[in-house]
């Protein structure tokens, strides 16, 4: 007998089970992506590699233990920031000017250079012991043919009967019978209207892009890596040809003249720095590079430097960047044009800065006058000569 049934028997729908490990898979990923960006936070760097280090796993002595059982130590994060200072000069240390011996020369304009005058003001070194010569004048043309990079490049001298044989003029003073005279070089550095014109790169440049020009000359930039070097493979090749001493003229900032109530002038410079650019940070950071990159210069060869104004020889001036306290430390010789009736109380004021660390200021300190002959050890002498009658 038949089976009735009193309800109809579906069929049953076949179930995809391959679907699940797909969703399990998409599920996985998702929470991996979510994990991923979530603990990044808990990630710690060490020398040993980058860990995750989880609330809970922190000690209390702000340390973890990473997954090789190491005690790391672990550190609040703080926000930084760079501070440059300003340069501080006063720490620098004196090595010069030992042993130092006091110079009298006859000064010698780059305009009168030339054999005949040469030999005239040797003849008349009675109490003088050096002849001082202008070897690059504040035009910026070479004296001699230097093979110096920017010499060679930019045409900074021209040849002459005095580029030609200055080197052999220089050997024959120095080896003249009874004079032992001793050879003083002395170049422009920061004013040079020639290589201003030539390679307008080493120009000192106004807040308008226009060359600084005033009426001491054209201005370089002290900043400027290039003059640096140029400067110092001047003193090299001078010191080569045979002079036993190369003084510095012009290592200072022009000072610009402002009516009353006008903003003071601003400078652009060549080379980007990190702290806010001033007179004394560009004159005294040339000095110190270029005393330092000669410091291994040939045993018994002297390296000094002009200063211009009466307030540098105490200390820092903050117009012209100059500071002879500075300079005495790392030049033999400080120079500054004086005159007989202030030459007293201006080696009364470099006695009082202090600055002379080694040797005497009377053989350190050296007044360049006009006609007259100070009482003191070094001094230079200009001839003033009066102009030609008919």
């Amino acid at each position: 007998m038949a089976r009735n049934l009193e309800f109809y028997k579906g069929s049953r729908k076949k179930r995809n089970y391959a679907l699940i490990p797909f969703v399990v898979l998409l599920a996985l990923l998702v929470l991996a992506v979510v994990l991923f960006y979530t603990v990044q936070k808990y990630a710690v760097i060490s020398k040993d590699g980058v860990e995750v280090v989880l609330p809970g796993m922190e000690t209390n002595e702000g340390t973890h233990i990473d997954s090789q059982g190491h005690e790391v130590k672990t550190f609040e994060r703080v926000e930084t920031s760079l501070v440059f200072d300003v340069p501080d000069y006063s720490h620098v240390e004196a090595t010069a000017g030992r042993g130092t011996n006091p110079v009298r020369a006859i000064y010698i304009g780059s305009d009168d250079l030339n054999y005949d005058n040469l030999l005239e003001k040797a003849g008349r070194l009675n109490s003088g012991n050096a002849l001082l010569l202008e070897m690059k004048p504040r035009s910026g043309v070479l004296n001699w043919a230097s093979q110096s990079e920017a010499a060679l490049s930019y045409g900074l001298y021209y040849q002459n009967t005095v580029t030609d044989n200055i080197a052999g003029w220089v050997t024959e003073l120095k080896n003249m019978e009874e004079k032992d005279i001793w050879m003083v070089a002395q170049i422009s550095c920061c004013v040079d209207a020639m290589l201003a014109s030539r390679a307008t790169s080493f120009s000192l440049r106004t807040d308008y892009g226009a060359d600084y020009i005033d009426d001491t000359g054209t201005w370089l930039d002290p900043y400027n890596p290039e003059l640096r070097r140029y400067i110092v493979e001047l003193c090299e090749e001078l010191y080569a040809m045979g002079f036993d001493e190369v003084v510095l003229a012009d290592v200072m900032h022009p000072v610009p003249e402002t009516n009353k109530g006008q903003a003071p002038m601003k400078f652009m410079y060549s080379s980007e720095m990190s702290t806010t650019p001033t007179p004394v940070n560009a004159v005294c950071g040339f000095a110190l590079h270029v005393a330092n990159e000669l410091k291994d210069r040939q045993p018994g060869k002297l390296l000094s430097i002009y200063v211009n104004s009466a307030k540098s020889l105490v200390g820092e001036d903050e117009n012209n960047g100059q500071n002879s306290v500075l300079f005495f430390k790392v030049f033999d010789r400080v120079y500054y044009e004086t005159d007989m009736y202030t030459f007293t109380y201006n080696l009364q004021d470099v006695e009082y800065a202090g600055g002379v660390t080694f040797g005497t200021p009377a053989a350190r300190f050296v007044p360049v006058v006009i006609n007259y002959l100070p009482k003191h050890d070094s001094w230079i002498y200009i001839e003033n000569l009066p102009p030609a009658t008919e």
